[in-house]
């Protein structure tokens, strides 16, 4: 019987991308997006728009960690006009996609140039970058093969990566099985700002020069935003992915990738890339929020401020277009979520509801920043962290408070959005 899980917007709020396989069926994770992870083993369940890839963009999170690389797209031999004239351009446009984080379309024209070519290399190449991001291995290794069957000579060297990729490919399923009576060795090493554990089957120096570079940087991209450093080195674990589950599916309903109670824990990679990347800039941001503020609230600012950090390691922009217009149909429809509501947290939300209280969290993080500079971003939480209200630590800060920036917020998304739709009940 196939199953399907939906992770519940208050159980997502410490968890990002969800990378879990299992030995036995594949699953098909996708992030949607107000943030929320979605796991089901039924590739017909998911929405048709998700199936390329969590929506990541490769060229500076890196699908592999080294950039968007791939094989040059040229005419195939032979090819003047007609078909090949458009195979071309699909994917050159599809390679265009990819650069700005536009997931979804790329695989469609890639998908179409498979349709009309199907042993096209170049095609199966960047269709296995996004199925390796998204973890599933089975179809990144289906279209290695295919793009070493069909690439020609003038394509040995990127043939040469293929192969290594696919030894990378079997390191992961081996890490991906969760093992049996085996107790988990962990390799403990501190730097100046934090103390790593990770799981001996992971790796060596490599990996930990890796893991230490990404954690760097997430403690370099939050600290410039928000204006304060941890007092003492974060503590953080990482755990080959059967692993993790082996130590803790006791304590979740619901496959995680991730938490934090105090540490960061994270299921990672065998060689890890941009995945991992937004995980730990997610989790990163959760554990400095609660170590300055003393708790998770207020869950909107908590939440908005992860969010905003896991896009920007993406290259993502913090909101598209489309969802902000999302908001703007909410408020003419006059079911805006009051940012009061999610102070506590967004349980009891629907999952329409629940996508807009992200996108809400977010947008009314940004005001805060536009109208902050970075000292005003720290004294923000310090204020919060000494105990007052949400009400108090905003007036000194932006000379409002919770009403007043949720009326500014409201006046600035009518205004690029004069004329609008009211929304409908699905969204």
């Amino acid at each position: 019987m196939r199953s399907r899980v939906r992770l519940s917007p208050a159980a997502l709020l410490a968890l990002a991308l969800a990378l879990a396989v299992p030995s036995a069926a594949e699953l098909f994770v996708w992030v949607d997006e107000a943030g929320r992870t979605h796991v089901t083993d039924d590739p017909d369940a998911v929405p048709e728009s998700q199936r390329a890839g969590a929506g990541q963009g490769p060229e500076r999170g890196g699908l592999w960690d080294d950039g968007l690389t791939g094989p040059p797209v040229r005419p195939a031999p032979g090819s003047t006009s007609g078909e090949g004239d458009r195979v071309v351009r699909l994917l050159r446009g599809a390679v265009d996609d990819l650069r700005r984080g536009e997931t979804a379309r790329a695989t469609a024209a890639l998908r179409s140039v498979l349709e009309l070519e199907p042993g096209r290399a170049e095609a199966h190449w960047y269709l296995a970058l996004l199925d390796r991001q998204r973890g599933r291995f089975a179809s990144a290794e289906e279209h290695l093969r295919a793009f070493q069957a069909g690439a020609g000579d003038d394509l040995e060297s990127w043939r040469a990566s293929a192969r290594r990729r696919l030894a990378e490919l079997e390191d992961e399923r081996a890490l991906a099985v969760t093992p049996e009576g085996e107790s988990l060795r962990m390799i403990r090493t501190t730097s100046p700002h934090f103390e790593i554990l990770y799981d001996a089957d992971l790796g060596g120096s490599g990996y930990l020069h890796t893991v230490t570079r990404y954690l760097e940087e997430a403690r370099t991209r939050v600290g410039q935003r928000v204006g304060v450093y941890p007092s003492e080195p974060t503590r953080v674990l990482f755990y080959g992915k059967g692993a993790y589950r082996r130590a803790h599916m006791h304590r979740f309903s619901f496959r995680t990738v991730g938490f934090f109670d105090g540490r960061i824990h994270v299921a990672s990679a065998a060689h890890p890339g941009g995945e991992l990347r937004s995980l730990l800039n997610h989790e990163y941001t959760h554990a400095l929020f609660r170590e300055v503020v003393g708790g998770d609230r207020p869950m909107w600012l908590n939440e908005g401020l992860a969010e905003i950090s896991e896009r920007a390691s993406r290259g993502q922009p913090p909101l598209s277009r489309g969802e902000r217009s999302a908001l703007r149909r909410r408020i003419a429809a006059g079911r805006w979520i009051p940012l009061e509501r999610l102070i506590p947290g967004f349980g009891g939300l629907d999952d329409a509801d629940a996508r807009i209280a992200y996108l809400e969290g977010i947008a009314a993080t940004l005001w805060i920043e536009r109208h902050t500079d970075r000292t005003g971003r720290a004294r923000l939480l310090v204020l919060l962290g000494r105990g007052s209200d949400l009400d108090n630590a905003l007036r000194p800060v932006v000379g409002v408070d919770l009403a007043g920036l949720e009326r500014s917020l409201q006046d600035e998304i009518r205004a690029e959005f004069p004329q609008v739709a009211p929304a409908s009940g699905a969204e």
